[in-house]
């Protein structure tokens, strides 16, 4: 009789342990995916930050931002953006224990992925070091510092350069950016991937000679001193270029870059 109900016991014991580790287990799946829900969350690039006629940035989510970037590839060799970075991890300071701030965010890389606006990729990832420190939020307010990021790098302009300059046309691509912190506390945290579009083209910005065209290679002479200068444009946006910045007159110039 003992043997009899000593079978029927110990398998429904075993069963319910198994039940207790299956539900432990989800329970655990759970927490895990929840972690990296909020990881990807507490740390995100809000946008790409708008530069004044004196292409000076103000760091802010108040302040003016682009939508698009554009690139004249023929007097670019990369491309980079300030990018304005949010932190919601909550505040752990508190002066009255002398407990220090854990919560803020060093930033020390972005990786990047470049792609055509189809979606096929132009060049393989790349991966650059930035910096910044980025303050933890008040109440419901997200801590924002900005950022500089290499969208473009040198590889990828030199592909985007040869198939404008080939195709006579605007190249579409999206650079998609992680970018990754470092608490105070010691926590490793990334955003969540953050696409920007750029268009890339080849010699279509208007480009200016002096009168006489002497002087864009050398202004030493009395002729070139009183030669008005030719107002540019801030990076990201095409605009006017002065043939003397480029040491030759324009032609020569695009002939010389020329894929």
């Amino acid at each position: 009789m003992t043997d009899e109900g000593e079978g029927p016991v110990a398998s429904t014991s075993g069963l319910a342990r198994r039940l207790i580790a299956l539900a432990l287990l989800t329970a655990s799946g759970g927490l895990l995916a929840s972690a990296c829900a909020d990881n990807e969350s507490s740390l995100f690039v809000r946008m790409r930050m708008a530069r004044t006629e004196d292409c000076d940035v103000t760091c802010g989510p108040g302040e003016g931002f682009w939508t698009e970037d554009s690139v004249d590839a023929a007097y670019s060799g990369s491309h980079s953006a300030t990018l304005l970075v949010g932190n919601q991890i909550v505040q752990r300071g508190d002066s009255d224990v002398l407990r220090t701030e854990t919560s803020r965010v060093q930033l020390y890389e972005a990786e990047v992925r470049v792609a055509y606006i189809e979606g096929d990729p132009v060049t393989e990832g790349f991966v650059v070091p930035i910096a910044g420190l980025v303050d933890p939020g008040t109440g419901d307010d997200a801590g924002y510092n900005c950022t500089e990021v290499l969208l473009l790098d040198g590889a990828t302009m030199d592909r985007l350069r040869g198939e404008a300059a080939e195709l006579r046309r605007d190249i579409e691509v999206v650079a998609t950016v992680v970018v990754r912190g470092r608490t105070l506390g010691g926590q490793e945290i990334e955003t969540a991937e953050w696409s920007y579009p750029v268009r890339v083209c080849f010699g279509c910005s208007r480009c200016v000679d002096t009168s006489p065209p002497t002087c864009c290679a050398s202004s030493a002479s009395d002729e070139c001193q009183d030669v008005d200068d030719v107002e540019g444009t801030c990076p990201g946006q095409r605009g006017p270029q002065d043939c003397r910045n480029l040491g030759m007159t324009c032609a020569e110039y695009i002939e010389r870059v020329r894929p």
